[in-house]
Formats: C-alpha cells, structure tokens, sequence
C-alpha cells in the first residue's frame, strides 16, 4: 500500500501541473503594451475616469518619479487618484508620444514592463529659460525617460499595480 502512495503521489502532482493552462507570452505582451499605450492615450484626452480604470484601486498602488534633482512618491489608491484629477494639461498643445519597449516579462498573473517614454509637445505659458529670459511658447522634446510598469492580472484584465518613471535629464 505504502508504494502504491509512493507513485501515486507524482502522478497526481504531474498531473496536476499538466494541467494548468499554458500562457500565451506574445498574445499577453501585445495585450500589455496596448494598455500602457491606452493609459496614455487617456492621459492625452484628459480622461481621468479612463485613465484610472487602468489601475488597480488598492493601497499598494506606487507612483515613483525621479529626477536628478527631485524625487516623487505616491502611495496608495487615493494619492495616485487625486494626483491624475489634479493634472492641468491646459498649458499642453500638440502632443506627440511614442514608447521604445525594452523589456516585457510575463508570468501567470504578473508582468513587468521597462521602456523609453519619448514625448515631444508645445507649452503655452510664460517659461522662464535658464539664461532669464521669458517665452511665451516652446515647443519640449524629451527622450530621456525610462518607465518601469509593474502589473497584475485581474478578472483576465491586465492592470497597472506600480509605475516608476526615471528622467536622468532635467
């Protein structure tokens, strides 16, 4: 008796992990980087009910911003909430985004994602330029952002759990 237990046990475990649905890695990649392209698409259209659908609402949502000279953290549900229906984007014309994917793993029910944000947008309001002059208007190019995007599968959706944005130019 005590052998037939012996083998049945790996068989019953083998069995098991047989089982498990395997995960289309290409089909969940391109799913993920469609929705880091909806999430900014919402931001663009300043569609905050949008925008936050992409989010998981739990208080372990981080937004983490870094720059040379700053660094920005948002915890929880609430604070990264009020954070994008505080966004003005009315000094904002013309903008023009593009996304360079670096790297997207998918596990199960996890992914993370690093790619190079590139924005290029006008800004209308009284800029004041390193040298102390003022303008009225400049046209921003940045391709110095690199994203990291942490997500979750939820209810067969992917959902942003954290984003980090590093801009190693000011």
């Amino acid at each position: 008796m005590k052998k037939l237990h012996l083998i049945l046990l790996p068989c019953v475990i083998l069995l098991f992990y047989a089982c498990k649905p395997k995960v289309d890695i290409e089909k969940e990649t391109e799913a993920i980087k469609v929705l880091i392209n909806n999430e900014t698409q919402a931001f663009l259209q300043n569609d905050t009910a949008k925008l936050l659908s992409f989010y998981i609402q739990d208080s372990y949502q981080t937004r983490l911003s870094v720059s040379p000279d700053t660094v920005g953290l948002i915890k929880g549900w609430k604070e990264l909430s009020a954070f994008f229906k505080n966004v003005n984007l009315s000094e904002i014309s013309n903008p023009k985004n593009t996304k360079d994917f670096i790297q997207v793993k998918v596990t199960r029910n996890a992914a993370w994602a690093i790619y190079k944000d590139n924005w290029e947008y006008t800004r209308t309001a009284p800029i004041h330029l390193p040298d102390g002059r003022m303008r009225d208007t400049i046209i921003i190019t940045t391709n110095d952002l690199f994203c990291t995007m942490n997500l979750e599968k939820k209810l067969n959706e992917w959902k942003i759990s954290s984003f980090s944005i590093y801009n190693h130019n000011n």
